[in-house]
């Protein structure tokens, strides 16, 4: 059973930026099959091209550009890798970093990220990781601190008892339609709860208000594709449900500060 120690993944690693115990890398897939393994940090796996399936004693995650894993230290899995370009990027976090930051908040095992706020903090630190300059490491520890805030609840306000069980229902909903057009009548009636207790409390859950939250998921989904590079932008603008080309640019500048043609030609 093969360890792997901090800053390596399969393949070929053109980046790595080491700050106040994170480690990011960027890296070029090239194992059309990895074996069991494990890492000695717990760390996330952003999929920014191609296809690779991630296969653990629980669950198979089939990652394509856009999809993001957390995984915890020592979780055995293995990978399987079709043929054609794949790379992703990785945040790794050290014991000292989770010692100090996270404390006992982390979750055992390993889960596919679909919180689209946390999914856009993700490509705001691929954003910052190209051309970096003396700023960078304060933002992309920014950046990494809100992701895994966001995602495992580390602020006092977001420790909440059980979540309710409409949480788990409305989130699927969102993320398998994000190009529908809801209405807050019609979202509420699908999870069997009153309209206004849903305005009230989705934001306590999701930390922002439903608009806000549709559109990060399309966002999201528009910038992975943008990334893919095999559609247009009107193609991609209709298919995450914006209403033209237009309201995709206006979004996305909103969301990452850059245009789609931006992103595309920064991320080359």
């Amino acid at each position: 059973m093969e360890k792997l120690t901090s800053g390596n993944f399969f393949g070929n690693t053109d980046q790595t930026i080491r700050i106040d115990g994170l480690i990011i890398t960027n890296t070029e897939y090239t194992h059309e099959f990895v074996d069991w393994h494990y890492h000695d940090n717990a760390y996330f796996t952003f999929l920014i091209a191609g296809k690779v399936s991630e296969i653990n004693k629980n669950d198979q995650h089939k990652c394509v550009p856009g999809t993001l894993l957390f995984h915890n230290c020592q979780e055995l899995h293995y990978n399987v890798k079709p043929k054609g370009y794949t790379r992703g990027m990785h945040l790794e976090l050290s014991p000292k970093w989770l010692s100090e930051f996270a404390g006992k908040n982390m979750v055992e095992g390993s889960l596919e990220v679909i919180n689209p706020l946390v999914k856009s903090l993700f490509h705001q630190i691929l954003i910052s990781t190209r051309n970096p300059d003396d700023t960078s490491p304060l933002s992309l520890h920014s950046l990494a601190l809100s992701a895994v805030d966001r995602l495992f609840g580390l602020s006092d306000y977001r420790k909440y008892k059980q979540p309710p069980v409409w949480i788990d229902k409305l989130t699927q909903m969102l993320n398998d339609s994000p190009q529908s057009s809801h209405s807050l009548k019609s979202l509420s009636s699908a999870i069997g709860i009153h309209p206004v207790h849903l305005s009230r409390y989705f934001p306590k859950y999701f930390g922002c208000n439903l608009g806000a939250y549709i559109r990060s998921i399309r966002v999201c989904r528009a910038a992975a594709e943008l990334h893919a590079g095999k559609k247009s932008a009107t193609q991609i603008a209709f298919e995450c449900g914006f209403y033209d080309q237009t309201h995709l640019i206006r979004c996305f500048k909103e969301a990452f500060r850059f245009t789609p043609h931006q992103y595309q030609h920064y991320l080359k």
